[in-house]
Formats: structure tokens, sequence, C-alpha cells
């Protein structure tokens, strides 16, 4: 049996409403988009999302300006992100895709997606989803959905309540029901990681698949150098984490920051092989433990435009081995 043959979701039935096959292009799921039109418009933030510059994206903050401009301008690129890792069109991280289908299936899923921002790792993968089951080509069971949103930014942790207001509606229609809460999280912080580890031990009882996304984080860790201050509380949030049917994923913008020796990802391929041995381990479709993969996606605020989106991914699994 050859790798597509094995493919939960073959490359040729991702629907045309998220995938150009012809042109190779990323189309954003269509719930999301509409969700997301809403709030620019509600926020009068179009003239901000026109004003983006590719050569100096932003990187987000904590106020309400930071947080406006990252929101109009990098988000649609944050959830392009997270579809190419879910639906791989290019065949680059096959095995990967399988184990974040198979989490999202249906049954009972505690989704914890930490540092979410406005969510758009998270939401990118339910809407995903939802259109593949709208679209049949994904079976439509019930998944009943507790998502943990860790953002520090209150301005992000707003955007995201209300995206998922506009998209819950959708999601319903597929028979995917999130009940969800985003609270503050400082990663560096002890006692702000452990009201996340809470949250995520509290709704494993009743939800016991658990998918783990972290997601763009190479800017605090690695630009502000905040890797040291963050290790203890990564050590506990994936040690927690772990257990029978986790799964986790980080994904960064594919840059020298994250994969080159001594980035991001090799920092955490050291914890792993040292540290975090007992409870997380790598898994890859290849020899090479960073699986990369570039797409256009078509803008959602301008149709007619497109951006490019890189990946770099390095899934995990939390499945514990003593």
């Amino acid at each position: 049996m050859n790798w597509r043959e094995s493919r939960l979701l073959n490359p040729k039935l991702i629907p045309d409403s998220l995938w150009d096959t012809e042109n190779a292009i990323l189309l954003l799921p269509p719930s999301l988009v509409k969700a997301y039109v809403t709030l620019i418009k509600r926020h009068d933030l179009q003239g901000l999302a026109d004003s983006r510059d590719s050569k100096n994206p932003p990187t987000g903050g904590l106020t309400q300006e930071k947080t406006d401009e990252h929101f109009a301008q990098a988000f649609d690129g944050s959830v392009a992100r997270a579809q190419l890792a879910l639906l791989d069109p290019k065949c680059h991280a096959e095995l990967s895709s399988n184990a974040y289908i198979r989490s999202l299936a249906g049954n009972k899923l505690s989704l914890t997606d930490a540092p979410c921002g406005a969510g758009a790792a998270a939401f990118s993968f339910l809407a995903n989803i939802a259109e593949l089951r709208a679209k049949g080509v994904l079976p439509r069971q019930p998944l009943d959905v507790c998502l943990i949103g860790a953002e520090l930014s209150a301005p992000a942790r707003v955007y995201a309540q209300s995206l998922l207001e506009e998209l819950c509606i959708e999601l319903e229609k597929q028979a995917i029901f999130v009940e969800a809460e985003f609270i503050s999280w400082d990663v560096t912080e002890q006692l702000s990681n452990t009201d996340v580890i809470k949250k995520m031990i509290c709704a494993s009882v009743t939800h016991p698949r658990r998918l783990l996304i972290v997601a763009n984080f190479n800017g605090l860790l690695e630009r502000d150098r905040k890797k040291k201050l963050a290790e203890p509380q990564f050590n506990e949030l994936f040690r927690h984490a772990s257990g029978k049917n986790s799964v986790a994923l980080w994904i960064e913008p594919d840059m020298n920051r994250a994969t080159s020796n001594g980035g991001l990802f090799h920092w955490l391929r050291a914890n792993i092989k040292n540290v975090w041995s007992k409870f997380i381990q790598e898994t890859s479709d290849s020899n090479e433990p960073i699986l990369t993969s570039t797409a256009e996606f078509q803008l959602p605020l301008t149709l007619s435009e497109t951006a490019t989106v890189r990946l770099a991914l390095m899934p995990l699994s939390l499945g514990r081995t003593k």
C-alpha cells in the first residue's frame, strides 16, 4: 500500500472551496472568511488591512493598536499556515495530516491552542473540518470540542471570542459543537501556566481525546529571547498534556529563526531528546524532523490577490513511554 492509499484525506478529494488544484492556491474556509470579514467591517479595520506590507509583517502585541494591526494584516496568513498543515495538499506531511484529521473526526476533543492569538490555528482546523463535512469528504459525526485558548493579549482574546460567536452557527450545521474559554497565559510565568494546565486537566475528564496546538511563538521565544524563561512552563504543559490519544503540533513560519541550527525547533528537539523524552516524541513522515511546505493563498479581503504562506511544522506524539 502506498502512502496515497493510506491517507485519511486524499489530496484529490480536497474540495475546490479549499484548494484550487489547477493554480495551487489555498482558499480559506468560507465560514471563517465570512466571520473574519464581519469583524473587519465591525471594527473598521479595512484601511489597516489595505496597508499591509509583506516585507514588514506585524508581530502583534498586548495593546489594542498592535492587536488590530496583526488581526487586519496577519490573521489570514496564520489561518492559511494551519490549513496547510491540516490539508497538506502538496503531500509534504501526510502522516501528520492523518493524526490531526483523526483527532477532529468526531467524539469528544479537548483542544488547547496556546498561544491562541485571535484563534487562527484552532478556528482554521475546525472550519476546514466543517467544510470537508459540508462537501461530503468527511463523515458528519458529532464532534464536541472543549476549546481552551491561552493568550496574554486581552484584545486578541476578545477577537477570538467574537470570531467564535460568528463561526459557531456554521460549525453546528456540520455537527461540530464548541465550548470555549479564552484565558490569560504568560508562558514565562509559573502561576499563569498552572491556570492553563488546570483547565486542560478538567477538560480532559469529559473530553478524552487531546490536541495541543502551539503556533507562531517564534517572535517571543527567539526575537525576545524568552526561551530559557519559558522552558519550565513548557515542561509542565507537555507533561500534563501527555497521555493516551494525545497529539500535538508546533507550527511556525518557515524562517531561519525557527528552522536553522540553533533556532527554535533545534531547541525544541534538544529538549525532547534530553528532558521530555518520557512523555513526548517527534513523529515525522520522513527522516527530516522539521516538515516544511509553501503555498499561495487567496486574501480573504481582496479576493483577486494572493500571498505566500510558509509552513514549518514539528508534529509531536504525547503518548507516554514510561
